[in-house]
């Protein structure tokens, strides 16, 4: 298989999140938080937490098919640029200052459920853990993003092999769902 090698920044413009404060959190719009980007390879279909933001707001820090979020900062590199993707829009969504988001520029180079698995590679992540300047707390920042090179497949091979590594994913998630519903009737 041939492999391409792009930097992150011909592929992907990346934005900061939204800076909020406490007393906007709980009400309002969808929100995408640091946890949903953590705990997530593809974010969940149903955002739960809330933000109280503008439209303005909404516009800029926006949550599209494709979009890929970066954890921004980290005390420890191994916790660094968790990934998550968006494989929906997400109307009136914004995402956390905590995080980085990386909107494709040409969505016929990245498949996004591909990428939803590549940035959580072991690959992947010995190329973060590579860059990482650690001082106080580790930081995925746009010096990092302009230099990091990655290698991927053609457009057709990323499709094949995203939507193959997305069904095994529904399939875990379905059999984690039946297990711990029979965990729960066992209890």
């Amino acid at each position: 298989m041939k492999l391409s090698e792009y930097k992150l920044n011909e592929l992907y413009i990346m934005s900061s999140g939204i800076s909020s404060s406490k007393d906007q959190a709980g009400e309002g719009f969808p929100f995408v938080s640091f946890r949903d980007i953590f705990n997530n390879t593809i974010l969940p279909e149903n955002l739960t937490e809330l933000m109280n933001t503008s439209e303005e707001e909404r516009i800029k820090y926006s949550v599209k098919k494709g979009d890929v979020f970066f954890t921004r900062t980290s005390e420890t590199p191994d916790e660094l640029a968790m990934s998550s993707v968006a494989l929906k829009d997400y109307p009136n969504a914004t995402f956390s200052g905590f995080a980085k988001r990386l909107r494709p520029i040409d969505k016929k180079k990245v498949y996004d459920k591909y990428m939803a698995f590549y940035f959580r590679s072991k690959y992947f992540r010995r190329i973060i853990n590579a860059n990482t300047i650690m001082t106080l707390r580790a930081s995925f920042n746009e010096e990092i993003f302009s230099y990091i090179k990655i290698q991927l497949p053609d457009y057709e091979t990323q499709i094949k092999i995203g939507n193959i590594l997305y069904e095994i994913e529904k399939k875990i998630h379905i059999n984690s769902q039946i297990n711990n519903n029979l965990d729960y009737k066992l209890a």
